[in-house]
C-alpha cells in the first residue's frame, strides 16, 4: 500500500494577516451571543462534574465506622475547597450573565475576550483540589489564590472592553446597581490580589479572604 505525503506549507502561507482578519470579520457576523452563551454554560457544567468527581470513595469496603469517619475527616478540607470554587463558579455565572443581558451583540473581539476568560476558568478544578489536599502549603493556596485574581481580572477586561466599544447601554452603566457591582468588582479583585502573599503569612488569611469576596459577589445577587 502507498502513502502519499502531502507537505501543509502552501496551504499555511496563504493564511496570512488579511485572510486571517477577513475570516473574523466573517466570524463576527455569524456569531449569535445566545449560542456562545449557551457554550459557555456548558464549560462551567464540565467544570463543576470534574470537581465533584474529585470525591472518590475508595474501592474496598470500610472495616469499621471509625475508619469511616476518619477518611469523611480527611475529606473536609477538600469538601472546603469545593464549596469555594463551586460558588466562586455560580458567582462567575451571575456576572457573566448579567454582563450578556446588558449587550445586544457580541463582536469577535469580545468573544476571543471570553476565551482567555475560560482560559484562567478551566484550571479551577485542579487548583481547587491541590489547596484541599494540601490546604497548609502555602505554593498550593497561592496557585488558587492566583487562579481566583487571573479569573477576577481577565473577567473585568471583558467589562472594560464592552464599555470602551460601547457594547453596553450608558443607561444601563448610570444605575445604581451598576456602580455598585463595578465597586464591588473593583473591591473583589483587590482582595484576591492581596490572598496570593497572605498565602505565604497564613493560608487560612487566603480562605478568608476568598469567603469574604465570594459572599460580596453573592450577597449583591441576592440584594439585587
Amino acid at each position: 500500500m502507498c502513502v502519499y505525503w502531502v507537505r501543509p506549507w502552501p496551504v499555511l502561507k496563504t493564511l496570512n494577516c488579511s485572510s486571517f482578519s477577513s475570516m473574523l470579520k466573517h466570524f463576527s457576523a455569524e456569531v449569535e451571543k445566545t449560542r456562545f452563551e449557551i457554550f459557555f454554560d456548558a464549560i462551567l457544567a464540565i467544570i463543576i462534574t470534574i470537581l465533584v468527581l474529585e470525591f472518590r470513595v475508595p474501592e474496598s469496603s470500610f472495616a469499621s465506622d471509625t475508619e469511616m469517619k476518619a477518611f469523611i475527616r480527611h475529606l473536609l478540607p477538600s469538601v472546603f475547597s469545593y464549596v469555594i470554587s463551586l460558588a466562586t463558579i455560580a458567582s462567575l455565572w451571575f456576572n457573566h450573565h448579567d454582563l450578556c443581558r446588558m449587550i445586544k451583540k457580541a463582536n469577535s473581539k469580545f468573544i476571543l475576550l471570553n476565551f482567555v476568560f475560560i482560559l484562567f476558568v478551566s484550571p479551577l478544578p485542579f487548583t481547587t483540589a491541590l489547596a484541599g489536599r494540601n490546604h497548609q502549603s502555602s505554593f498550593a493556596v497561592m496557585l488558587v489564590a492566583s487562579n481566583y485574581f487571573l479569573m477576577s481580572l481577565s473577567y473585568s477586561f471583558l467589562w472594560a472592553y464592552a464599555i470602551s466599544k460601547k457594547m453596553i447601554p450608558e443607561h444601563d452603566l448610570k444605575t445604581k446597581p451598576q456602580k455598585r457591582n463595578a465597586m464591588i468588582a473593583m473591591i473583589g479583585t483587590l482582595a484576591l490580589m492581596i490572598s496570593i502573599p497572605a498565602a505565604f503569612i497564613n493560608t487560612y488569611i487566603s480562605f478568608s479572604i476568598f469567603i469574604i469576596t465570594i459572599i460580596l459577589h453573592i450577597g449583591k445577587e441576592l440584594y439585587y
